[in-house]
């Protein structure tokens, strides 16, 4: 049994971890933002953390004595100032984990990561990386997945009111995508084990590969719409369209900027596909959520 601290632990990634580990029989920290979302897991044994991420103080506090750690940037898609929030919370994870000496890290990052410039969003990935290289007490993994399943949530409004899945991607362009519960398998693997030592990457590339045509002819099938096209946005009209949605129009824009690095071949796998890279759960499995999702919309 180990203490395992788990940053993110109501999210997508986090939340999983946090039940597996909790199932392992670890003794697991909880770190978030709201104590009424982490209650959850307190009832099932975690001890909670309620903090602010940016905080280096919380988060020492957090992880002092814990055998692992699971280290990710937290963000409110609505939050202006995405790139300044990142860099401040990566500052304050390193320094915390520094501090605390923790012996080993699983660090979520991304496929593309390894970029320095030019690829939006996953720029602020790539200077974490850079920060984490610079810690000396810890063993750490960085977990670089493919883009997410559950990014299609976020496209339903445009199918329902719109007609079509628009996104700014090319229509044709294979992209591996993967189960956010593939990653925190991935993860949760790595925290009980611990069978790495120094600085290493690995890539989570999901079953296969999926087009924006195969995607949108999925969610077509789901909601009972066959003939459901996608349409490939303008870089400007899908930040824009993100913006009107809600997301901060800085964001926008970088997530505009990543689409166009993965349509002219900047972000990719490095590694390429292979047995220990793919992942299992098929994009099937997601076909009840995005059926509830869809018909919960007004």
């Amino acid at each position: 049994m180990s203490d395992i601290a788990v940053m993110g632990a109501t999210g997508h990634t986090g939340s999983v971890i946090a039940r597996n580990l909790l199932a392992l029989g670890h003794r697991v920290r909880a770190l978030g933002r709201s104590a009424e979302r982490l209650d959850a897991l307190r009832q099932q044994g975690a001890q909670v953390h309620v903090g602010d991420a940016a905080d280096p103080a919380y988060l020492t506090r957090a992880f002092e004595g814990a055998d692992a750690v699971y280290a990710m940037m937290p963000f409110d898609p609505t939050a202006p100032g995405f790139v300044e929030l990142q860099r401040t919370q990566g500052q304050a994870i390193v320094a915390a984990l520094q501090a605390a000496r923790v012996p080993h890290v699983v660090a979520l990052s991304s496929l593309g990561a390894e970029q320095p410039a030019g690829t939006g969003v996953l720029v602020s990935l790539h200077e974490q990386e850079q920060r984490l290289a610079t810690l000396q007490h810890s063993h750490v993994l960085r977990l670089r997945p493919a883009m997410f399943y559950e990014g299609l949530f976020n496209l339903l409004p445009g199918v329902k009111y719109g007609g079509s899945l628009a996104d700014a991607f090319a229509p044709d362009l294979p992209i591996p995508m993967i189960a956010t519960r593939d990653i925190a398998d991935a993860a949760t693997a790595a925290l009980d084990q611990r069978g790495w030592t120094g600085h290493s990457v690995r890539e989570l590339l999901g079953p296969g590969d999926l087009s924006h045509e195969q995607l949108a002819t999925f969610v077509g099938g789901v909601i009972g719409q066959p003939a459901l096209a996608y349409q490939q946005l303008p870089y400007d009209a899908a930040a824009q369209g993100m913006a009107q949605a809600g997301i901060a129009p800085d964001l926008a824009y970088l997530l505009a900027e990543m689409a166009r690095a993965l349509n002219e071949g900047r972000v990719r796998s490095v590694e390429g596909r292979n047995a220990r890279n793919t992942t299992a759960t098929p994009l099937q499995s997601l076909a009840p959520a995005i059926k509830a999702a869809y018909d919960a919309l007004p």
